[in-house]
């Protein structure tokens, strides 16, 4: 038979559940303890509460049903009609459907025992018109059937303390990775400056810049706004010595700095520079400089007009040179002030605003391979774009042990991760906020000289202070402490930022060189500019492997530009002197003769003598000679006595 007294025994059970539901609220604020002691808390809230039917426990549950804390099993659609959203029942349940719904911990008989609050859902059979509104029922889709399981929301969120659980303070073994590269030259190795300079810039470069230069030249002298008298009407066809000889004296303009590209062809007594009328005029220089193309192609690559020069010097060194094993990535600007996409502004740097370039360098500053960021590029994008920069630098070098130094903008523990996988070592500071840190490391107070490292899956983060805190992160280097000599004083570091500060500093070197030989110009375009920029690294990179890979003594940069100038910028009076030698010069006797009249005694008598011509040797030195020899051989067919003829002709 059904009572009605059962309404009054749940209405004495709801009460009390809904307030555990408003501490199990309260307990998921609290970041400082774990979720079983927090449990325990509220079990032992619940014991000393006020007895049931208490007014001060009737609280309107309604207000909150989500915030129960429920199993995440799933359950059937009757299930999901819980009895807390019930503000009281019409229906007389019988006895036995009133013991098996309530549980056991619930029962007034029940020993007073922990509480699971996952238990806190009651199973009632209810009906539509016991459900006081439709609006709080938990969302089921309505082609469901009634006996169809559906999934409990999830109502849970995951602490603070779930991510770094799994970080261990105690020191673990890091993974040994064997260098299996050898690092040297892939070629013979140069003999001089200038052929270390042709292995990079070399004939296959050098045609496809001559050969899109000429196309360049033949559109914009079709073009309808080009007048007829302009130069690039009377374009004579770029060849491959008159562009070795451009590239020469415009890296000549980094030796000796003018404010103007014309000023190097004046002839006023103070700026007179007469070697580059000597191979050029200013007009063809500034006519070539107009045209210079790289190639012809159009498509939404925002680098495309430098793309061949990038390409081939990227594949360049990676054919000619492998490098040793501690690489570095870092940036430079190639300084630009006007509008262009791809223009940044970074305000540490010495340019601060240009076209940011990306290099992967040894630590003597050789550049083994660049990238410049073009801005919209889907391959660099959001934070994965620091990442993906270093991937992408690193596509050739991956698994064969190379260790990466990286600073804050790149380092993070996916990042490194992702390295360890390709046998790859990195090591560097790291950004205290960046995704996936321990929060011990943040939040951890250190005295000074004190450090704090943490391990998870072979990597290694730590956390040091100084003059103030550093953050880094290692693969290869644990938690040693190495000293170093800091101020006239020892200190003891952390091994992973001493051999980053000892290898990080590939890309300034040749910043810091390039900086006494500049010869960029305001009015060059973006992509000329990063051309002057390419040509410059190409000298350094040739600069940095002669130097290491010669037989020959070391030479410093300001010598090593000069010996290839003087390659490409031959002494004109030596040329001749050199076609002189290709003809067989021979001193013979002068053939014409005159006639002249001379008086003996009273008689006048004519006689024939050979004509005697100014010995041009001796002429130049203001020394009067008449000789009666020549060299036919040479233009003018001037005379010589013997001695300048030797000397002029040996």
């Amino acid at each position: 038979m059904d009572r009605p007294s059962d309404d009054a025994e749940i209405n004495q059970i709801i009460p009390s559940l809904a307030k555990k539901s408003r501490h199990n609220d309260d307990s998921d604020d609290s970041d400082d303890f774990s979720d079983e002691e927090l449990s325990s808390q509220d079990v032992s809230k619940d014991d000393q509460s006020s007895p049931k039917g208490s007014d001060d426990d009737e609280v309107n549950i309604l207000e909150s049903p989500s915030k129960l804390k429920t199993n995440r099993e799933p359950v059937s659609i009757q299930d999901t009609q819980d009895p807390l959203l019930v503000s009281s029942s019409k229906q007389d349940l019988s006895e036995s459907d009133q013991s098996s719904i309530i549980p056991s911990n619930l029962k007034p008989d029940a020993p007073k025992e922990e509480i699971d609050t996952h238990d806190a859902l009651v199973q009632l059979p209810m009906s539509p018109s016991d459900i006081t509104s439709s609006a709080l029922k938990p969302e089921v889709n309505q082609e469901c059937d009634e006996n169809d399981v559906v999934p409990l929301p999830d109502c849970t969120t995951n602490s603070p303390q779930e991510t770094t659980s799994t970080w261990s303070s105690n020191p673990q073994p890091m993974k040994v990775i064997n260098f299996t590269k050898k690092q040297g030259l892939l070629v013979p190795p140069p003999s001089d400056p200038y052929e270390a300079f042709r292995l990079l810039i070399d004939d296959d470069l050098l045609d496809i810049i001559v050969r899109e230069t000429n196309a360049n030249a033949l559109r914009t002298s079709a073009e309808d706004n080009v007048k007829t008298n302009s130069r690039i009407k009377n374009w004579t066809e770029l060849t491959r010595d008159e562009l070795l000889i451009f590239l020469g004296l415009l890296l000549h303009t980094g030796t000796i700095g003018l404010n103007r590209i014309s000023d190097y062809w004046k002839r006023h007594y103070l700026i007179n520079i007469p070697c580059f009328a000597q191979f050029m005029s200013r007009n063809r220089f500034l006519l070539i400089l107009r045209c210079l193309n790289f190639t012809s192609e159009s498509c939404e690559d925002r680098v495309n007009r430098i793309r061949p020069v990038m390409d081939h010097f990227n594949k360049k060194m990676n054919d000619i040179y492998s490098p040793g094993k501690e690489l570095s990535v870092d940036e430079c600007m190639v300084l630009l002030r006007g509008r262009l996409l791809l223009r940044e502004i970074i305000k540490n740097k010495t340019h601060k605003y240009g076209i940011k370039v990306y290099s992967l360098a040894e630590q003597d500053g050789t550049i083994v391979k660049f990238h410049v960021q073009t801005g919209g590029n889907i391959e660099t994008a959001d934070q994965n774009d620091a990442s993906n920069i270093v991937l992408k630098l690193l596509e050739e070098r991956m698994d064969c042990g190379h260790h990466l130094y990286l600073d804050n903008y790149y380092n993070s523990y996916a990042l490194a991760l992702t390295l360890l996988e390709r046998d790859t070592y990195c090591t560097g500071p790291l950004k205290k906020n960046r995704k996936d840190n321990p929060i011990e490391i943040e939040n951890i107070l250190l005295e000074k000289g004190e450090n704090k490292s943490l391990f998870l899956n072979g990597v290694h983060i730590g956390k040091w202070r100084n003059k103030r805190y550093e953050v880094y992160i290692s693969t290869k280097y644990g938690d040693e402490m190495i000293p170093t000599i800091s101020k006239m004083r020892s200190i003891l570091k952390p091994k992973a930022i001493v051999y980053y500060k000892n290898f990080i500093s590939g890309v300034e070197i040749p910043d810091q060189m390039l900086a006494y030989y500049p010869f960029q110009r305001k009015t060059l375009r973006w992509h000329k500019k990063l051309f002057v920029h390419i040509l410059q690294i190409s000298l350094s990179n040739a600069f940095s492997l002669y130097n290491k890979y010669s037989k020959k003594d070391r030479i410093n940069m300001y010598n090593f530009r000069l010996q290839i100038l003087e390659k490409l910028l031959p002494d004109p009076s030596e040329i001749h002197r050199r076609s002189v030698l290709k003809i067989k010069h021979e001193l013979t006797k002068i053939e014409k003769v005159r006639t002249r009249q001379k008086k003996v005694g009273g008689v006048i008598k004519e006689y024939t003598e050979v004509a005697r011509k100014q010995c041009k040797g001796c002429g130049a030195q203001k020394i009067r000679m008449q000789t009666i020899y020549e060299c036919k051989q040479c233009e003018g067919s001037p005379g010589f006595c013997t001695k300048c003829f030797c000397l002029a002709h040996s």
